[in-house]
């Protein structure tokens, strides 16, 4: 990918072109569209416009590519067309963190939300963010074809396009307000063009969402204070209600956006993005008339996370993946006003990672032995595996939860972007997380107290290097939970 400092600023361009476009003509003149169904009626996906309005945006990339400064760790010169095309330049780029997971996400994000916009499907949706990104990076000169693009920049793209227009069609279902209108569109410009997607995907559904501030301590450290915002949208008809029967759905039926943020005197303590969009789901429920009974979710889809984090020592971490597929089972028990809910995500992942041990003793492999990326930002792409079990139990207002996570990344060494690297170094990392909490929702408002104490452990190695480390962290939150 070109330099960051490009991309981001046609991110910027491309931002505020949108929040300042009007709705299309045809949007203005007709009536609001009743409500849709899926029936054979709908109008068909506008597959020419998605196109173009993708290549403008590649048009745009490519007169900031030209103006831009070489990459700043690629080979110099330029790259074949015909070695692209002959699968001769093909590679792990050498672009920085940010950009590549950073940049990338909100390109991808642009490329799949112009085609739900247009109609299209999740499914077809996330081909044409595919094929925008393949022709990206063939037309893109200075640099080789990137897998890591291929994949993280649709991925991505997907999981947070989905989830953002999944929350932008329930903001416009609901009552009428400026406020609601306001950030429907914010969270879904590209409809203010194009007119959105078929109204029938969004029928019916459960929202679950919460904003809460935090305080808390790290044991043997600083004081930090927070914030939290996460929601979980499940588009089912009756989910959770009584009766009886099993839906198939392939129009984004479960999503989630999360961002957490935590600081303390000596700055950012934690960062963590997480979006997640199901491309196909199974909901089966068996719940009587007298709210006793079971449902059960099963989905297959993607989903994208992005974290920093300072620890006691070394440089602030890094770590952001794409899960590719990843795998949603939810199994929930309802007996009145008690609710038992298990839950398990597992992914296989794309990963880029700072080097945990090198980190820690920079200078510990020889420099020949490292990737393109590792020598110049510090980081290394990697494949892994992600697996998050969570148990929940409420009854009335009050529940506890208990949850753990466990990251894996194993590096990618081979092919460099410089054909005359080889790097041999064996770099693996890993993240896990155990943590247990208790809310409780208060009588007024929707407000909600929360206490929660988390376990995180690090762990990296680069050959006969290792490197560890442990924190525990304890957090009390006042905010709102819709339910």
């Amino acid at each position: 990918m070109w330099s960051g400092g490009g991309r981001w600023l046609g991110a910027a361009v491309l931002a505020a072109a949108l929040c300042a476009s009007p709705p299309c003509a045809a949007a203005a003149e007709e009536p609001p569209a009743p409500l849709r169904t899926g029936a054979p009626d709908e109008e068909p996906p506008a597959r020419l416009r998605t196109g173009a309005q993708i290549l403008g945006f590649l048009g745009l990339d490519f007169l900031l590519l030209s103006l831009s400064a070489p990459p700043a760790a690629d080979p110099p010169g330029n790259v074949r067309l015909i070695d692209k095309l002959t699968l001769k330049a093909w590679s792990w780029d050498a672009s920085a963190f940010e950009t590549n997971f950073g940049a990338h996400p909100l390109a991808g994000t642009f490329y799949y939300t112009t085609a739900r916009s247009n109609r299209s499907s999740p499914i077809e949706s996330l081909a044409s963010a595919s094929l925008a990104s393949l022709t990206w990076e063939v037309a893109e000169f200075p640099e080789n074809v990137s897998f890591n693009d291929l994949m993280v920049t649709p991925i991505a793209g997907a999981s947070i396009g989905e989830s953002l227009v999944q929350l932008s069609q329930w903001l416009d279902r609901g009552p009428r307000s400026p406020a609601r209108s306001v950030l429907a569109a914010v969270l879904f410009p590209m409809k203010l063009l194009n007119g959105g997607p078929p109204a029938g995907d969004f029928a019916g559904g459960a929202l679950s969402a919460n904003l809460r501030l935090l305080s808390g301590l790290r044991l043997h450290g600083d004081p930090e204070v927070g914030v939290r915002l996460a929601t979980r949208l499940v588009r089912f008809p009756g989910f959770g209600e009584a009766g009886e029967g099993t839906q198939i759905g392939f129009a984004g039926n479960v999503s989630g956006l999360s961002i957490e943020a935590r600081a303390n005197r000596s700055g950012l303590a934690d960062l963590r993005l997480g979006a997640g969009a199901a491309m196909a789901t199974m909901y089966q429920r068996a719940i009587s008339a007298g709210g006793e009974g079971w449902d059960l979710l099963a989905s297959a889809g993607v989903a994208y996370q992005f974290r920093e984090h300072a620890w006691d020592a070394g440089p602030k971490d890094a770590w952001s993946s794409v899960h590719m597929p990843g795998l949603g089972f939810q199994i929930r028990r309802i007996d009145g006003p008690l609710r038992v809910t298990l839950r398990a995500d597992l992914g296989l992942t794309l990963a880029g990672t700072r080097s945990f041990a090198l980190d820690g003793a920079p200078g510990g492999l020889p420099v020949e032995a490292l990737t393109t990326t590792q020598r110049a930002w510090g980081y290394t792409m990697g494949w892994g595996l992600s697996a998050a079990p969570s148990l929940e139990v409420a009854y009335g207002p009050l529940s506890f939860d208990f949850a753990g996570a466990i990251d894996t990344r194993y590096g990618l060494l081979n092919p460099d972007p410089w054909p005359d690297r080889h790097p041999t170094g064996r770099i693996s990392d890993s993240w896990s997380t155990l943590r247990g909490g208790a809310r409780l929702k208060l009588p007024w408002n929707d407000l909600e107290i929360s206490a929660s104490i988390e376990r995180n452990l690090r762990r990296g190695t680069a050959d006969g290097l290792t490197r560890t480390a442990g924190e525990t962290v304890a957090l009390v939150g006042l905010g709102f939970a819709l339910e």
